[in-house]
């Protein structure tokens, strides 16, 4: 069983995951990170399929760069939720769905 965590407090973020990547009773990892960093501000946690969470980790990520590169600012973490999510929802409409949960303090 897979595990993440996010507690909001004033002014402050604690996120907290597992390291072990499991499927059904056997653990093929002890050390799995689940945790992206997507900018200076925004972290992403993510569970699933190692490859497909690691694939959609890295493609948030990229989009968020370069929309920072195209124009001269980063994303607000709420925006960047917004863009996540929206992601997600169309990947859950066409027939190349990813195994993948996020969570994006």
């Amino acid at each position: 069983m897979e595990f993440l965590i996010g507690i909001v407090g004033d002014g402050f973020v604690l996120v907290a995951s597992d390291r072990t990547s499991a499927r059904s009773v056997f653990v093929m990892k002890h050390d799995q990170d689940k945790m992206f960093k997507l900018s200076d501000k925004i972290a992403l946690l993510a569970v699933g399929d190692s490859g497909d969470t690691v694939q959609f980790a890295e493609f948030i990520q990229k989009n968020l760069q370069l929309y920072k590169m195209r124009n001269g600012y980063e994303l607000s973490p709420h925006a960047a939720a917004n863009f996540t999510r929206k992601q997600l929802a169309d990947a859950l409409r066409t027939r190349v769905c990813t195994m993948c949960s996020t969570k994006i303090p």
